[in-house]
């Protein structure tokens, strides 16, 4: 390695380059990048990268000036992939965090839905009916009224019975019948 020539008019070896350089190369990356352990990686980045294009240094008059300018560009990649990597990171992790609520709400809208079907399962027939027309079916009051042969009024009477019922049971097994209804709208 002493007899490889790096620059036709400094007649240095590699090795001589690595000694003269080594020790700006790493600070410039340290001041840039902030990291010892990148300021190492990259500093042996760059002397790799010289000794694999040696045959293109031929025509270098600044060998200096090349150094430094390829320190700035990797030091300034290094800053750019690191950025994006914790922009990935973070992005990752937001969905993360969001599929895991998403996953904690569906669970709770499951026990939800199994809380509010046993309520109305306690439910007169009549009003399990007219429950469920109305808030499974999406019939309106009228609907049922024609359906049940009942008044609008009847109908309306047993559906707020029902809701009364229900809203009770939730609170009675210690649930906030306000939530339920906001998670089963949201995940149903």
């Amino acid at each position: 390695m002493r007899g490889f020539k790096l620059n036709r008019h400094q007649n240095l070896t590699f090795e001589e380059v690595f000694d003269r350089y080594k020790r700006q190369v790493y600070s410039q990356v340290y001041a840039i990048a902030k990291s010892q352990y990148a300021a190492e990686e990259i500093t042996q980045e760059i002397f790799i990268k010289l000794w694999t294009n040696a045959e293109a240094l031929h025509d270098v008059k600044n060998l200096g000036g090349y150094i430094y300018t390829i320190t700035r560009n990797y030091s300034l990649n290094y800053l750019r992939k690191t950025a994006s990597d914790v922009k990935l990171v973070n992005e990752l992790m937001r969905v993360a965090v969001v599929n895991d609520n998403n996953t904690e709400a569906r669970l709770a809208a499951s026990e939800c839905r199994g809380l509010i079907s046993k309520a109305v399962s306690k439910l007169s027939p009549q009003r399990q009916l007219v429950y469920k027309l109305c808030k499974e079916d999406g019939m309106s009051y009228d609907e049922i009224a024609a359906q049940l042969n009942l008044s609008k009024h009847t109908v309306k009477n047993h559906l707020m019975a029902a809701l009364s019922f229900i809203n009770t049971y939730l609170t009675k097994n210690g649930v906030n019948p306000t939530f339920i209804f906001i998670i089963c709208c949201l995940y149903s």
